[in-house]
């Protein structure tokens, strides 16, 4: 499923571009999320984890498709 993702970003630079953005504007939340929401407990610090991971590997798979050439 990654792999059909990556094929598409490297098809569409405009959407690689916007997935760039949108998991730039994702990790930045999770990351406030995260510092705000500390003492709250093990379940909110574990999904904000999970958007930062998601966050993270939008980011790379964006950049390495618009490193390639289509």
């Amino acid at each position: 499923m990654l792999q059909l993702f990556f094929r598409r970003l490297r098809q569409d630079r405009r959407l690689a571009i916007l997935v760039l953005l949108l998991s730039t504007l994702l990790l930045a939340l999770a990351g406030a999320g995260m510092q705000s929401s500390s003492a709250n407990g093990l379940l909110p610090s574990l999904l904000w984890s999970g958007l930062m991971v998601v966050g993270v590997v939008g980011q790379f798979t964006a950049l390495v498709a618009l490193m390639k050439k289509p």
